[in-house]
C-alpha cells in the first residue's frame, strides 16, 4: 500500500516544474481522497471531510440522475413515492428546508437500497403574493424575480447531496403547468363544482386581495400580511369543496393512523360531522318570471321534510339582503326561490341571526318541526303542508315519499336531489366552500370569459393555457386585479357567439396550484394531459409525504379534495393521495431578549462570560429561549455558514440526530460534537481494519490468523457478531419503515459502532462476520451521509476477503443488509393483558407465522410451563404481527392468577397489568444481561 510520504515526494518534484504547477493544485484537491491517490488518511479531520464532499459530489449527482432514469424506464420493481412539500422559491434555503429535504432524502435512499423503484421529485410552488410583493418593492417583474430565485435555490439544493430527480422538475408559474391547473378548474366547472357568487368576503387591506376563511388567524388577521381583515361584498369564484365533505371524512379511515395521528383529528375537526345535506334553490328574478343566474345553496338537517317548507330564512348580512337594500328583520325579500322538487316559488324572510346556523346565511323554515316557522308562516300567510303523520315518524303530503319513515325518506330524497343535480350531498354545518378568487396578478388566470349575451362561458380546452400577460403596474385598484388594466389581454371574443367579451381578471389562490403537483411529477413533460392515468395507477398514492405541521389543515385538505374529485372522474386509482404522512417540527434558534423591554438583540451584543447572559452595552438582564427562527429575533442560522464550517454530511447527521422528526429541533452547534466524534469512530474502525488486514502478506495468511483462536472461541465471536448485526438491522428497519424515527436509527448505529470497536483485532482481522458487519455499517450510514460513506467504502473494499457484498459497485449501489434466515424474531406473549415473556421465531418462518404455530411455540417456553402448572383452558387467543418486525400473541386464561386484584375497576386492572408486564420485562432484561456477561 502507498504511503503519505510518496505523495509528499511527488509534490516536491512538481514544485520544481513551473509548467506543471497545475498538477500540484490537483494533488492538493484530492490529497485526502483514497479513490484518487490510493492513500488512506488515518485521521478524519474537518479538512478531510470537506475535501471528501467536494470530490464525491459530482459522482453522487451522476449516480442519482442515472437511478432516476432507471425508475422512469419500464420497471417491475415495487414502487416507493417519497415526496416532500415543494418550496416557495424565496431565493435562499433556511435550516427548515435542510431538515425536511434531508429527511426525504434518507427515506428515498433507504427505499432504493431496499430494491424499490423510487420517485423522489422536486419543484417550485412559485405563484403567490410574496413574489408579487417582492417584485413591487424592487421594481422588477414577478417572473424574473421568481426564476432567478429558482436558479439560486436549485443550486443550493444540488449541493446538499439530495437525490432529487430533477428531470421531473415543475414550477407552478410555468404555463405548461398551470395549463393543467386550468384544465382541472374547467372539469370542476363542468360538474358544477366551480361557481361564482356574490358574498361578504374577507379583504386584506395590505395585500389588496380576498382571503379564504382558512387564511385568517384567531385574531382576525391575515395569515400572510398580518393586517386586520376587513369585510367587503364582491362577486367571487368558489370551489364546492363541501360536496366531498363525507368522502373526505371517510377517506381518513384509509390512511395510516399511527403516522397521521393528530392530523386525522385536525382534519376531522376542520370538516366536522356531516349531519345535514346540501340543497340548491334557483332564484326568481325580481319583477320577472325568469330565473336569475344566481342560486342559493342551503344546508339542512331535515332534507326528508323538504315538502314541508313554508319559507326560507335569510340573515341580514346575506348578499341578497345587502344587494336588495332590505336588512330589517321580518321583511319579506322582493325575490323568491324555486322549490327544487315542486318548482313552486318560496318566499324569503330576513331573520335574526341567532335563530339560524352560525356558519350559514340561509335556513329552511319547516312548520312541522318548528313552532317559530309555523308562527311566521301563519302571520305572513305562507302556504305549507304538515308532512309528518300523527306518530311523527312517517311522512305524508310528500309526493312519492308518502308513508316512508324519516330515515328512509332521507335516503330517497338525497338520491333524487343528486339525480337532478340540485344537491343531496351530505355536508357539515361548519364547513363552507373554498373561495379561490384573488385580485392579484401573480397567479393562475381563471379560464373564464364573460359575454353580455351568453353570460359566463368557459374557455375551450383547446385554447388553454390562458397565459398571464405583462402588465405595466402590479398595484390593484379598488378590489380589481391588475390584469384588468391590460386592455389587449382583457378584451376577447366569446367562444359561444363570437361577439365581444372580456376575460375573467381574478387569479386563483396559490393553494389551488399545490393541490395536484404530486400528480404532475409523475408525468411532468406530458403535453397531452395533466398526467397519464396509467402512471398514476402504478405510482399513486404517495408512500410518504413529508412537510410542516402548519400545512396539515389547509394544504392537506385542499389536496385531498382535488384528489377525491379526480378519483370521481376515474383518473386516479385511489381517492386518498398520501398513504403515510410525516409532519416534521420546526428548527428553532436561540434568541436573546432584554427582560425589561422585550427588545430582541443579536448574539454579538450579548456578554456570556458569566453564569447569566446580559447585554454588553447596558448590562441589562436577558431572557434566553429557543424560538422559531426569525430575522426580527436575530436567531436565524444561515445554512451556508454551518455547511462551510462542518460540511454537508455532518450537518445532515446533526439535523437528523437526537430529536424525533416530529419534534421541534433546537439548533445549536454543540450537537456537532457528538456527530463528529461518531464519524471519527467509524473512520477509525475502517483505518484499523485496513491496518490489521495489511499485516498479512497474502489472503491465505490473513485467513490463517483464525487458527490462533480456539475453534469454539472463533465460532462464538462469529455468532456474537452476527447476532448483534441482526438485532441492529431489525431495529433500524423498524425505525425507517414504520416510525420514521431516523434519530433512533442513528442512535442504534452509534451503539453498533461502539460494539464493533470492542471486537479484538485477532478476531476482526480474519473474521467473515466482522467484515460483513462493518460493511453493513457503512451501507446503513450511506442514506444519511452519502459522501462520507462513499469514501469509507472506497477505502474499505480493497481489504475485503469474502463475497458478502458487491465489491465492484459503490456503496450507494449496495442492497440494504438482509436479516439471516436463522435470526430469532421477537414474539411476545401476553396472558390476561399481562406481557409475560418473549421468545424467538426464525426469520425465515416469521412472515408465515399463524396463531396456531405461535401458540405451539409459546407452550414450549419454560416460563409458560412454570405458569401453567396444572391444565387450564385457554378461552381465546389471537396473533398480531407488526409489519414484519415483531409479533404479539394474546391469550385469555381465566383460571390463571397473575396477581391482579379481581375487585379492581377495569382501568385499575389495566394499570396493574401494565405494571406487571414492565416488571417481567425488567427481569427478563436482567437475565439476558447476566447471561451475556458470563
Amino acid at each position: 500500500m502507498k504511503s503519505v510520504r510518496s505523495l509528499a515526494q511527488c509534490k516536491v518534484l512538481v514544485r520544481h516544474c513551473q509548467r506543471c504547477r497545475w498538477i500540484e493544485s490537483n494533488i492538493e484537491a484530492v490529497r485526502c481522497i483514497y479513490n484518487k491517490t490510493g492513500v488512506w488518511i488515518p485521521r478524519l479531520t474537518n479538512e478531510t471531510r470537506l475535501e471528501i464532499e467536494k470530490y464525491w459530489r459530482p459522482h453522487i449527482q451522476k449516480h442519482d440522475a442515472e437511478k432516476a432514469q432507471e425508475t422512469k424506464a419500464t420497471c417491475e420493481k415495487p414502487k416507493f413515492y417519497a415526496l416532500c412539500m415543494f418550496p416557495y422559491p424565496s431565493g435562499n434555503l433556511h435550516l427548515g428546508h435542510v431538515r425536511v429535504y434531508t429527511l426525504s432524502d434518507v427515506m428515498a435512499r433507504y427505499q432504493q437500497a431496499q430494491g424499490k423503484a423510487v420517485i423522489h421529485p422536486m419543484g417550485w410552488d412559485a405563484f403567490g403574493l410574496p413574489a408579487e410583493n417582492a417584485a413591487i418593492e424592487r421594481g422588477v417583474r414577478p417572473k424574473d424575480w421568481t426564476y432567478s430565485n429558482i436558479k439560486r435555490m436549485k443550486q443550493q439544493l444540488q449541493n446538499l447531496g439530495l437525490s432529487f430527480d430533477w428531470s421531473r422538475e415543475v414550477a407552478t408559474c410555468d404555463p405548461e403547468y398551470y395549463k393543467w391547473t386550468q384544465w382541472i378548474f374547467l372539469k370542476m366547472y363542468e360538474k358544477g363544482l366551480a361557481f361564482q357568487k356574490k358574498g361578504l368576503v374577507n379583504w386584506d387591506p395590505v395585500d389588496m386581495t380576498v382571503l379564504a376563511d382558512e387564511q385568517i388567524d384567531d385574531q382576525g388577521c391575515s395569515w400572510r400580511s398580518g393586517a386586520e381583515v376587513e369585510q367587503k361584498y364582491l362577486t367571487q369564484w368558489y370551489l364546492r369543496t363541501t360536496v366531498f365533505s363525507e368522502s373526505l371524512l371517510d377517506g381518513l379511515n384509509e390512511v395510516d393512523s399511527s403516522l397521521w395521528r393528530d392530523i386525522i383529528k385536525l382534519q376531522k375537526n376542520w370538516i366536522s360531522e356531516c349531519k345535514g345535506h346540501r340543497v340548491e334553490f334557483k332564484i326568481l328574478q325580481q319583477d320577472s318570471e325568469s330565473l336569475s343566474s344566481d342560486s342559493l345553496t342551503i344546508y339542512t338537517e331535515d332534507v326528508d321534510l323538504i315538502y314541508g317548507i313554508s319559507h326560507i330564512c335569510v340573515k341580514p348580512s346575506s348578499y341578497l339582503c345587502v344587494d336588495l337594500g332590505v336588512q330589517d328583520e321580518g321583511t319579506i325579500l322582493p325575490v323568491q326561490a324555486i322549490h327544487p322538487l315542486t318548482d313552486q316559488p318560496v318566499s324569503m324572510v330576513v331573520t335574526n341571526e341567532k335563530d339560524m346556523y352560525v356558519n350559514k346565511e340561509t335556513m329552511l323554515a319547516i312548520p312541522s318541526i318548528s313552532k317559530t316557522a309555523r308562527t311566521v308562516a301563519n302571520e305572513y300567510g305562507f302556504p305549507f303542508h304538515d308532512v309528518l303523520d300523527g306518530t311523527e315518524e312517517r311522512l305524508k303530503n310528500s309526493g312519492e315519499f308518502n308513508g316512508l319513515s324519516r330515515q328512509e325518506a332521507t335516503s330517497k330524497v338525497q338520491e333524487k336531489l343528486l339525480a337532478l343535480g340540485l344537491g343531496g350531498e351530505r355536508v357539515s354545518e361548519q364547513l363552507n366552500d373554498w373561495l379561490i378568487s384573488r385580485q392579484r396578478y401573480w397567479g393562475t388566470p381563471i379560464p373564464v370569459i364573460h359575454c353580455d349575451r351568453c353570460g359566463t362561458v368557459p374557455v375551450p380546452y383547446e385554447d388553454l393555457p390562458v397565459e398571464l400577460p405583462d402588465v405595466k403596474q402590479l398595484i390593484s385598484k379598488g378590489g380589481q386585479s391588475p390584469l384588468a388594466d391590460n386592455e389587449t389581454w382583457l378584451h376577447t371574443t366569446c367562444p359561444k357567439c363570437g361577439g365581444p367579451a372580456k376575460r375573467e381578471t381574478d387569479t386563483m389562490d396559490t393553494f389551488v396550484d399545490s393541490t395536484w403537483y404530486f400528480l404532475r411529477f409523475l408525468d411532468s413533460k406530458n403535453q397531452l394531459m395533466a398526467f397519464d392515468p396509467a402512471l398514476a395507477k402504478k405510482y399513486m398514492p404517495v408512500d410518504l409525504y413529508i412537510g410542516g405541521k402548519e400545512h396539515a389543515v389547509l394544504h392537506l385538505y385542499f389536496a385531498r379534495f382535488v384528489n377525491h374529485f379526480l378519483h370521481s372522474l376515474d383518473l386516479l386509482p385511489c381517492r386518498e393521495p398520501f398513504g403515510n404522512l410525516l409532519t416534521q417540527g420546526m428548527v428553532n434558534g436561540m434568541s436573546y431578549r432584554v427582560k425589561a423591554t422585550g427588545k430582541y438583540i443579536p448574539v454579538d451584543q450579548v456578554d456570556q462570560s458569566g453564569k447569566r447572559p446580559f447585554e454588553k452595552e447596558t448590562g441589562a438582564e436577558l431572557i434566553t429561549e429557543f424560538e422559531k427562527m426569525s430575522k426580527s429575533k436575530y436567531n436565524g442560522v444561515d445554512p451556508k455558514d454551518v455547511l462551510s464550517e462542518f460540511g454537508i454530511d455532518s450537518t445532515r447527521l446533526c439535523i437528523l440526530s437526537n430529536v424525533s422528526p416530529h419534534s421541534d429541533r433546537n439548533w445549536s452547534n454543540d450537537v456537532y460534537k457528538g456527530v463528529l466524534t461518531w464519524q471519527g469512530k467509524v473512520w477509525t474502525l475502517v483505518t484499523n481494519f485496513r491496518h490489521h488486514r495489511s499485516l498479512g502478506s497474502s489472503e491465505d495468511e490473513i485467513k490463517s490468523e483464525s487458527i490462533t483462536l480456539k475453534a469454539e472461541d472463533h465460532e462464538e465471536w462469529e455468532k456474537k457478531i452476527d447476532d448483534i448485526r441482526n438485532h441492529i438491522i431489525n431495529n433500524i428497519n423498524f425505525q425507517l419503515d414504520v416510525t420514521f424515527h431516523i434519530n433512533s436509527a442513528i442512535s442504534r448505529l452509534h451503539s453498533y459502532t461502539s460494539w464493533l470497536t470492542k471486537v479484538p483485532s485477532e478476531v476482526s482481522r480474519a473474521s467473515k462476520a466482522y467484515e460483513r458487519a462493518l460493511a453493513d455499517l457503512i451501507v446503513m450510514i450511506s442514506p444519511m451521509a452519502p459522501h462520507y460513506a462513499s469514501e469509507l467504502w472506497s477505502g474499505f473494499k480493497p481489504c475485503t476477503l469474502y463475497e458478502s457484498h458487491d465489491w465492484a459497485s459503490d456503496v450507494l449501489d449496495q442492497g440494504w443488509p438482509r436479516l439471516d434466515d436463522d435470526f430469532m424474531m421477537p414474539l411476545t406473549y401476553r396472558i390476561n393483558n399481562v406481557d409475560v415473556s418473549e421468545i424467538g421465531v426464525p426469520y425465515k418462518m416469521f412472515d408465515e407465522l399463524t396463531k396456531e404455530i405461535a401458540l405451539s411455540l409459546v407452550q414450549q417456553d419454560p416460563t409458560f410451563c412454570r405458569l401453567m402448572t396444572k391444565p387450564m383452558d385457554i378461552d381465546n387467543y389471537h396473533l398480531k404481527i407488526d409489519k414484519g418486525f415483531k409479533a404479539l400473541l394474546s391469550l385469555k386464561v381465566p383460571d390463571l392468577d397473575l396477581g391482579i386484584d379481581k375487585s379492581a375497576t377495569a382501568s385499575e386492572k389495566t394499570k396493574q397489568a401494565r405494571k406487571l408486564g414492565k416488571q417481567r420485562k425488567k427481569l427478563r432484561t436482567m437475565e439476558v444481561n447476566n447471561a451475556s456477561s458470563s
